[in-house]
């Protein structure tokens, strides 16, 4: 299985990287991620939309504006399945993980507070609850991770930042929708695994994506790449990916299956076709009648990505063995759907899923608790994800420290040395 965009195909382990779309206003960045979700439909990795200006709804619509597109829930104000209140986020992220659909989550027509309020509390419990590959895309990303944050911001911010840092670990990617590349957290585009920019002209962008580029040690002629960008048609653009997929390289994205509105042409007299889809249906039925309960105490396990690989080859064979373990993992949460619905039918039930335990640790707090105050603050938040590998951003973004800092370089050599972290390939990890 892989994911087609068109001049390019993607390993179906993208639905766990970490993209972003950067294009100016109507250059196709919208467009582009519809495109990607309708492949993630394809290959049954449901996904997530974060949708702050009310035109993702056009998946669930046939191209010609009439016929049913993809059988995705709309929350949202207008042209939605189940209307939202800002109070809504927790109960969204238990419905989806527990059903395993596809949603997006329109916030048009909410307060900015209560926007904030819903997807930060959403994203929070995501994390903290997810356990199968998904996918959430970021529309207008900077309304969510800006440059500067202030303080009613903050939540939002922090909890949308953890999904893009912290969201692989519990199989979550992410793809960050955005004009401008300058008016999102820089912090946050570092974490990047995946460049896909259209046409773009703003000179602040130009210096965000260059920092991007010394972040990840990318080769490519910048230059080229900038220059390039104000003059792309439409749908045409550039992908740099330095440690994915090792490309760098023009792309011309395949027409979109689903409706894709435009409110300047739309009119008054639209309406959305209603799915007559068995799952969905239900499913808006449910989630109407009553909130999903919340289950705080249920232990959840982690899956640790594999490391990351240097040479063509290996990553080459880490993507496809990777894809292939998501590819068996899909088929199995299909099985396992027929298996409930049988039970069902016949009043049974099905065993639980073993939970495996975390290994006990094996590093004494002793020699931590007597470190200096900047080197335990790097150890006390790579401990809270034991055997997970971490860039240096990554580590750096999680202990509020500066990657580009000589102080944080000093305090990860000797923290190495002390074998408290060990250095796998490019990562970092905290082994119990």
């Amino acid at each position: 299985m892989e994911i087609n965009l068109g001049s390019l195909r993607l390993p179906i382990n993208a639905a766990t990287k970490t993209f972003a779309i950067l294009a100016k206003r109507g250059a196709g960045k919208s467009y582009t991620g519809a495109v990607l979700a309708e492949e993630f439909y394809k290959v049954g990795v449901p996904f997530v939309v974060f949708d702050p200006i009310d035109i993702w709804w056009g998946l669930r619509v046939g191209t010609d504006g009439k016929s049913s597109g993809l059988p995705v829930v709309v929350f949202g104000v207008e042209n939605a399945d189940i209307q939202i209140d800002r109070n809504m986020g927790k109960a969204i992220a238990q419905a989806v993980v527990k059903e395993n659909v596809s949603c997006v989550i329109s916030t048009f027509g909410l307060p900015k507070v209560a926007q904030r309020q819903l997807i930060a509390e959403f994203s929070e419990e995501l994390l903290k609850i997810n356990k199968t590959p998904r996918h959430v895309f970021i529309e207008e990303a900077h309304e969510f991770v800006p440059q500067r944050v202030f303080g009613a911001m903050s939540k939002a911010f922090s909890a949308v930042e953890a999904l893009v840092v912290m969201g692989r670990n519990k199989g979550i990617g992410v793809t960050l929708i955005n004009q401008r590349a300058a008016t999102i957290n820089k912090d946050v585009l570092t974490q990047l695994d995946t460049l896909l920019a259209f046409r773009n002209v703003a000179p602040q962008d130009r210096k965000a994506l260059k920092e991007w580029v010394e972040a990840h040690t990318a080769e490519g002629d910048f230059e080229k790449f900038m220059a390039s960008l104000p003059s792309l048609p439409t749908g045409e653009g550039w992908i740099w990916s330095p440690e994915f997929l090792g490309i760098f390289k023009k792309i011309k994205i395949r027409r979109r299956e689903t409706f894709h509105p435009d409110r300047e042409t739309l009119g008054d007299e639209f309406s959305m076709p209603v799915i007559e889809q068995t799952d969905i249906q239900r499913f808006i039925k449910e989630f109407s009648k009553t909130k999903p309960a919340v289950d705080d105490k249920t232990p959840q396990t982690q899956k640790a990505p594999a490391p990351t690989l240097h040479t063509d080859e290996l990553r080459d064979l880490r993507n496809e063995y990777e894809s292939k373990l998501m590819a068996k993992d899909l088929i199995i949460q299909s099985l396992q759907k027929q298996l409930a619905a049988i039970a069902g039918i016949i009043g049974g039930e099905l065993p639980a899923t073993p939970i495996i335990a975390a290994p006990a640790t094996g590093k004494t707090d002793a020699l931590i608790e007597n470190l200096p105050s900047y080197e335990k603050t790097i150890m006390r938040a790579i401990q809270q994800h034991p055997n997970i590998p971490f860039t240096r951003a990554q580590l750096a973004v999680k202990s509020g420290k500066s990657a580009k800092s000589s102080m944080f370089d000093s305090a990860i050599a000797k923290l190495v040395k002390l074998q408290l972290i060990e250095r796998k390939g490019g990562d970092l990890v905290y082994v119990q």
